[in-house]
This record gives C-alpha cells, sequence and structure tokens, in this order.
C-alpha cells in the first residue's frame, strides 16, 4: 500500500494569479511521485470554482496552518487515513507551526521558501549568536527541509536565517515557458489583452508596499510632460492592500487615461504578449516570477537591483536592472526601451532564450519531487547490510 505526499496551500482553491504557478509546479511534481506516492494537495476550503485544473493531484479540504487543537486533530485524522509521511509546506515559517506535533504524527516538512526577504537587513550581533545556537547546533525551529527558490535566497537563509546546510537546498523556480510566449508564437486566443495602439508598459504582482508601483506612476507623469504625443500606458495587473493608495496617486495626478488597473485575472500570459516592457521597482524580491514570465514572454524588463533580478536578469542583454534606490535610472531606463523598437525586440528575444535555458518549470518540478524523495527516505533508518548465511560462509 502507498503512502502519501501532502501539499499544503495557504488560500482556498477559487485564489488564481501567482498561486497558479505555485498550484502547476506542485501539481507536476506529482506526476513525477505518483507511481511511489499518493499526492493529495489540501486547500483551507474547496469552492467548487478551482482556479488551477490539476492533473495529478487530489483535492482536499483541510487548512495544514491551522495550529489549533481542533485544526491539529483535523490534520492527524488524515494522516492516519491517508498515510501521509511528508507534508509540504509553502512560505510557512517554523515559528508559526507545532512542529513537536507534526513530528508526533511521524509526519516530516518540507518548506518552499516563497516569501521575498530584505537582503540589507542585519541582525544585532546577540540576535545573530541566538540564531546561530537555536538553529545551526541544537536544530530548533526547522524543517526537515527548506527549499530556497533562488541561489541569493540560499545565501540568505544561510548568513541571516542561520539555516544548517544539511536543512537547505535551492531548487530555482521556473515558469511555463509554453504557456508565457512571445506573441507571434502564441495561438489565438479570446481572453483579454490590452489595445493594441499603445505601447504598455506592465508590472504584474500583488498590490504591497515593497512593489513601489508609485515610481512607475511617477515615471508616468513624467513621460506624459516630457513626451506628450508618445503613445503609451500603464497597466497594472494583481489586486492587494496598496490598490487604493495606487489609484490615488493616479487620480491626483490626473492620469486616469493614461493608467490602468486590471485586478487579479486566472491567465496573466495574454497581458504579457500584448505589453511591450515590464517594468518592475520591488524594494525587495527573492526572485521574482512575473520578472521571468516577462522574459519567457518575449519582453524585455526594467527592474530594481533586488535579489531576484540580479540573479534572473542579464544586464543589458535580457533587460536593464538600476540600483534599488535610484528612481531617476528607472525613469531612463523606460525611456529607452519605449524609444527603440529594435532595443524592445533584441532584448526581449534574448530574455526567451534565457527563460528556456535557465527557468523551465518542469525541471523545477522535478528536483521538487526529488527533493521530496529524498525527505521520506530520510524518514526510515538505514537498513544493515546483509549478513551471510552459514551456509554461504
Amino acid at each position: 500500500m502507498k503512502t502519501s505526499i501532502l501539499f499544503a496551500m495557504r488560500y482556498g482553491d477559487d485564489v488564481g494569479f501567482v498561486w497558479n504557478t505555485i498550484a502547476r509546479v506542485r501539481d507536476l511534481a506529482a506526476g513525477f511521485l505518483q507511481d511511489d506516492y499518493d499526492c493529495y494537495v489540501a486547500y483551507p476550503r474547496l469552492t467548487g470554482q478551482p482556479a488551477q485544473s490539476l492533473q495529478n493531484l487530489q483535492r482536499i479540504e483541510l487548512d495544514c496552518y491551522d495550529m489549533g487543537e481542533a485544526g491539529l486533530a483535523r490534520l492527524q485524522a488524515q494522516v492516519a487515513e491517508k498515510r501521509v509521511t511528508v507534508l509540504v509546506y509553502m512560505s510557512a515559517l517554523p515559528s508559526t507551526l507545532k512542529l513537536d506535533r507534526l513530528r508526533a504524527m511521524g509526519l516530516r516538512t518540507v518548506n518552499t521558501e516563497n516569501d521575498s526577504f530584505d537582503h540589507r537587513e542585519r541582525d544585532p550581533m546577540h540576535k545573530a549568536a541566538i540564531k546561530l545556537v537555536w538553529r545551526r547546533w541544537l536544530h530548533r525551529q526547522l524543517h526537515d527541509v527548506h527549499i530556497a527558490n533562488a541561489r541569493s535566497q540560499a545565501r540568505y537563509l544561510l548568513e541571516h536565517y542561520k539555516l544548517p546546510q544539511d536543512h537547505l537546498c535551492t531548487v530555482v523556480n521556473g515558469v511555463d515557458c509554453d504557456r508565457f510566449r512571445p506573441a507571434d508564437t502564441a495561438q489565438a486566443e479570446p481572453a483579454p489583452t490590452l489595445p493594441a495602439e499603445r505601447l504598455w508598459l506592465l508590472s504584474v504582482g500583488q498590490a504591497r508596499s515593497e512593489k513601489r508601483v508609485e515610481w512607475t506612476i511617477r515615471a508616468v507623469q513624467r513621460l506624459r510632460a516630457e513626451f506628450p504625443h508618445l503613445p503609451f500606458g500603464f497597466a497594472y495587473l494583481g489586486d492587494g492592500p496598496e490598490l487604493p493608495r495606487w489609484r490615488g496617486l493616479v487620480e491626483q495626478a490626473g492620469l486616469q487615461d493614461d493608467v490602468v488597473f486590471l485586478g487579479a485575472h486566472g491567465d496573466t500570459a495574454p497581458f504579457y504578449r500584448s505589453a511591450a516592457l515590464l517594468v518592475h521597482a520591488a524594494q525587495r524580491e527573492s526572485f521574482g516570477l512575473a520578472v521571468v514570465e516577462a522574459m519567457a514572454s518575449g519582453l524585455p524588463v526594467v527592474a530594481t537591483a533586488a535579489a531576484g533580478p540580479s540573479e534572473t536578469i542579464e544586464q543589458d542583454v535580457t533587460g536593464t536592472l538600476v540600483g534599488l534606490s535610484d528612481e531617476e535610472a528607472y525613469y531612463r531606463a523606460i525611456v529607452r526601451y519605449l524609444q527603440s523598437p529594435e532595443l524592445r525586440r533584441r532584448h526581449g528575444a534574448k530574455g526567451r532564450e534565457r527563460a528556456l535555458a535557465l527557468y523551465s518549470i518542469n525541471r523545477q518540478a522535478r528536483e521538487y519531487a526529488e527533493v521530496i524523495r529524498r525527505c521520506d527516505a530520510a524518514r526510515r533508518p538505514a537498513q544493515a547490510p546483509a549478513q551471510p548465511s552459514r551456509a554461504a560462509a
């Protein structure tokens, strides 16, 4: 009888947008595991209107992040019924979980590190020492495996979070390069797109303060003043708590004709294909899926040099990186691309090549599956070598 792997999702199954890619990776990883394991994905609620189409994962309704007594009892019942041996979390800090209770259920835990970290952050000496003793020496408050989504994030987790090396591995994020592809290679589709008469600057992501969309709003204001006849626009794809503030900035500047807020869409690929340039002014970014989705779609990228974009963008080949605090350079880079169709074409084509070579979602899923296999294998004690029988001796 097979044992099981359980993948935990944070939100209901009707929540899409960036979660589509996260669910897709897990579904593909389950495809590599299904000969040896039953694979399930747990959502806190099943709505009957799933945002993701899954081929290899069986959905169940279960909140794996609920560490109350009732939540733990529900989890334990599912673990026993389905013979779960490995629970794969996303963005679950060990301090938010009762890991001792999970261990008592016979579970090993894997955490995919999907959060962004400020790589400039430094701890006081006493706090760094406590982390070193608690985590690296005593191995407390740790998942069995933490999966970094980029090499820079792995360095951060080692140096700042003080993870022990044997609890950390790196699986660089990937995107679906068949879904995210240039407009001239994509089949016609009825999904909504941006009007073709403009050169669209596009930002994609959750509306959080560290994304600094105000930089792009101010860039649009300058562009409209300095290049009044330039046919451009700015489209923001996503939702979140900062949207009202950003909308207010647009209204104050009188830019309602030049800026559109599109909300979150389940299928973001058509918007990349109708844009001219991805702009990404994030103050911190561990990877930045939108950057690589844009590259796969044949778009050049202007981004601040946060950890993730600094790793994924090849400077002046697939896009332009500017200093984290250099808003003027950000603006000038946008102007440069808007004024040069050839530069957009050349950098977009190189971005597509780089995405295909380095950021395949299939490679990521295969590596995830291998990490999970190793984690489960470590649960079982190594068998001693068979002793020769008397007859053989």
